[in-house]
């Protein structure tokens, strides 16, 4: 029987030693323990039973002295193994429900204030219901998600794969139960969400709000143009008018200019000759105004529409004074010619043409910008058409080449020299200098731009001039150099730059299978070509709005600089800005201070023309600066108030819900506390942390070894 007992817990200790054993990890073999026992016993052994020193002391004390060394001696070697203590620690997660709604103003556009608030209580009441047994979140929708519930229904813009892509990027791995959204299934933003391929495991509820009958409407569809024209040129612009159950009435079209007054440019009768009507109208008009002009299209209103807000939409078109004149004048046909003239036309202000040395019909002063493409060369010295273009201050571009005659390209700028005889050449690579600073280039990443296809350049030393400013520097055979590829300097008030090397076709092409885009080489084409195009602002107070036109629901922003009177940037004045609106109505603000400029948010303000002023007082001097800006009216969400209950339906059926209409909504929160599929999960997280770093061991055994210095001491071991 005592045995059977002995077994028992001899069984029960190995048991529990395994179950700590587990906790604990190595990062030495497991039986090295048994050559710490082994050590320790040694020690203690070898030390209280063959000293002769405790031949007195009470046997008691040889062994208490003899246990306490071997703990101690066992526990640092032990410690010396390095272990770690793992442990486990479990956290259930209560399932998340997130009710998202609908904030625009196609919600409640056929409501009444009674049915609004109706509507209100019964998504708190869902939200109370789900509350008792779920984490509930709530959240609004309509241009940008918000993380609240809808205080009022008054966004301009719906876009529902937005609100999809917030959902599965922030509960998408969480225990999320299950999706409610209140809406009518119009957006006029983003994606049909139908195709996104979301990270939603929940089943998708929807409360269809608004009325999918069609009913009596006749609005203007879509409205198509340029958004700039050149001044005395001709634009165009296409109307698509529809109307629903209105055959049978007449319709006047008109499009005017608003311009303080409204003046009539166009109009024509419409017949509606069918219940289910369209039609397309292609408008041509002048540019007569340089500026930023409003033209409203608009139809006169049928008897017993749901709607008039839809009957008219305003455009803004800039009228430029002129396109800005760009020559690619090469040596020779090249492929970076046509690549170069697809960047840069892809901003509308400039105009480009390509011609060659042989061209007798071209008068090279008519340009405001020469892009030399291997030129000078040995066939074509260019001094005539270089002595044109000083006269103007005309700026320039050289692309030096294969074909580029190096001592003479050293002669006719200051940029940079290239000690070469020009027939070698070599590949080169494009890295951005950082310390590069007469303008950004926010788009190009370093990275990607580094392992671009390399150019061909002349072989030879480089040397930059100390005026000139550097852009991009090469990179050959792998190695970062200072020699420069793409760098700008002013001549006596002549702008001018340098490009070493051919190719820059490969580089588009580049781009493209990359990214689907030009974004990088288009912005160092373009951005480039900017900086020699503009002519040097010499003004010491500058204020800018960072764009001329803006939606009703964007935020106006300005920024500001102050420069002393040696052209460096300050800020230690207030600087004041006035909004003025179409009805002389003021907004005051204050500059707030960001490194050494100014920066303004004035928040959104309605749509409509504005003026603004700015001020400063600096070393007893009053700056102003002032421009103007407008905001145009959005007018989405009151153009299509047909709900679209069938897009929810087809949602619902691929994520596993199912479609409520506001009188029955309440049963929403039946179906998911009845869910048995949704509940907690137990997420369990494992630390390990090495044990020496637990203090109290060290106090252990420094008591170990202070008892047992003190019983040697006492029973006289010296």
């Amino acid at each position: 029987m005592k045995i059977s007992i002995y077994l028992i817990e001899i069984k029960s200790f190995q048991i529990t030693l395994k179950s700590v054993l587990n906790e604990i990890t190595f990062q030495s073999p497991t039986w090295y323990i048994f050559l710490c026992i082994a050590l320790g016993l040694i020690v203690s052994m070898g030390l209280y039973f063959r000293d002769k020193k405790l031949t007195e002391a009470p046997t008691w004390s040889k062994y208490l002295m003899a246990i306490l060394r071997f703990l101690t001696v066992t526990s640092i070697a032990f410690l010396l193994m390095s272990p770690f203590v793992k442990s486990t620690l479990e956290e259930a997660k209560e399932p998340i429900v997130v009710i998202a709604e609908d904030s625009s103003k196609s919600i409640t556009a056929n409501l009444s204030e009674d049915e609004i608030e109706q509507q209100k209580q019964k998504i708190n009441t869902i939200a109370d219901q789900l509350r008792v047994k779920y984490e509930v979140k709530r959240i609004s929708f309509g241009d940008k998600v918000t993380t609240n519930a809808v205080d009022s229904f008054t966004s301009e813009v719906t876009n529902l794969s937005e609100a999809f892509n917030y959902i599965s990027d922030n509960f998408g791995d969480q225990n999320l139960g299950a999706l409610i959204m209140s809406t009518d299934g119009i957006y006029n933003e983003g994606k049909n969400p139908l195709y996104d391929n979301l990270n939603i495991q929940a089943p998708l509820y929807f409360i269809a709000q608004g009325d999918t009958s069609i009913r009596k409407d006749l609005l203007i569809k879509n409205v198509f143009n340029n958004s700039i024209a050149y001044l005395d040129d001709q634009f165009s612009i296409q109307i698509d008018l529809s109307a629903y159950n209105s055959g049978g009435n007449n319709t006047l079209l008109s499009v005017s200019k608003i311009d303080g007054n409204s003046k009539r440019e166009y109009s024509e009768n419409i017949s509606i000759n069918s219940d289910n009507f369209f039609t397309t109208k292609e408008i041509v008009l002048n540019a007569n105004k340089v500026g930023l002009n409003r033209y409203r299209i608009a139809v006169s209103p049928i008897n017993g529409e749901v709607s008039n807000a839809n009957n008219y939409k305003d455009i803004y078109i800039e009228v430029l004074d002129a396109r800005q004149k760009i020559l690619l004048y090469a040596n020779a046909p090249h492929p970076d010619l046509s690549a170069l003239k697809s960047l840069i036309t892809q901003n509308k202000n400039y105009e480009v043409e390509i011609h060659y040395p042989e061209d007798q019909d071209v008068n090279i002063s008519d340009f405001d910008l020469v892009v030399f493409h291997n030129l000078p060369s040995s066939k074509f010295n260019i001094r005539t058409e270089l002595a044109k273009l000083n006269q103007r201050q005309t700026p320039r571009l050289f692309i030096v080449g294969a074909q580029t005659q190096l001592q003479a390209f050293n002669n006719v700028q200051e940029n940079i020299s290239i000690a070469g005889n020009g027939n070698s050449l070599e590949d080169v690579q494009a890295s951005l200098d950082p310390s590069f600073t007469s303008f950004t280039t926010a788009s190009v990443n370093n990275n990607i731009l580094r392992n671009f296809p390399p150019l061909t350049a002349p072989f030879g030393q480089y040397k930059n001039t100390s005026g000139a400013k550097v852009l991009l520097e090469q990179i050959i055979k792998k190695i970062d150099t200072d020699y420069p590829l793409l760098s700008f300097s002013d001549q006596n008030g002549i702008k001018t730059g340098v490009f070493v090397g051919e190719g820059i076709w490969r580089w588009r092409l580049f781009n493209y299978l990359q990214n689907n885009n030009y974004d990088i080489v288009s912005e160092v084409v373009n951005k480039s070509v900017q900086f020699l195009t503009t002519k040097e602002d010499k003004r010491k107070f500058k204020v800018n709005s960072i764009k001329n036109l803006y939606k009703e629901n964007e935020q106006i922003y300005f920024d500001a600089q102050l420069f002393n009177d040696n052209y460096e940037l300050v800020n230690e004045p207030d600087v004041q800005l006035t909004i003025i609106n179409e009805e002389n109505k003021e907004y005051n603000y204050t500059f707030s201070r960001s490194n050494s400029y100014y920066t303004l948010n004035a928040g959104m303000l309605p749509p409509g023309k504005y003026n603004y002023v700015a001020q400063t007082n600096f070393d007893g001097v009053k700056y102003d600066d002032k421009g103007f800006f407008t905001i145009q009216n959005i007018q989405l969400e009151l153009y299509n108030l047909t709900a679209n209950h069938t897009l929810l339906a087809a949602l619902s059926d691929k994520y596993g819900g199912q479609v409520f209409m506001p009188d029955n909504s309440i049963a929403v929160s039946d179906i998911i506390l009845s869910n048995e599929n949704i509940k907690p999960v137990i997420y369990q997280t494992t630390k390990t942390k090495s044990l020496i770093n637990f203090k109290w061991l060290f106090v252990i055994l420094l008591g170990f070894l202070s008892i047992e210095w003190f019983l040697r001491r006492y029973f006289g071991s010296y």
